[in-house]
């Protein structure tokens, strides 16, 4: 299943990462950066969550804005309902 996402706090990334955390399968956050070119990380690993977070909070300070339409959380299992706060339509 695949679910566009956002997180626009470092509160969120933190919250997502411990839901995911949950799961019992393999959960991959999957995007692309300024350039358009794309990247992958697992979403369970706090590690390269809050490097996504601190993305982020660098964008938010600066003028650019962070293309949620390019994020996207995959998983074999539906976890909706466990990341609904976070999909967007």
């Amino acid at each position: 299943m695949r679910y566009k996402i956002e997180l626009t706090t470092m509160h969120d990334v933190e919250e997502f990462t411990a839901l995911v955390q949950q799961v019992d399968c393999d959960v991959r956050l999957i995007g692309k950066d300024e350039h358009g070119s794309g990247w992958e990380l697992s979403a369970k690993s706090t590690l390269c969550v809050f490097l996504l977070g601190g993305h982020i909070q660098h964008i938010l300070r600066s003028s650019q804005e962070i293309d949620w339409s390019t994020i996207y959380c995959e998983c074999k299992k539906d976890i909706y309902p466990l990341i609904r706060k976070f999909v967007k339509d």
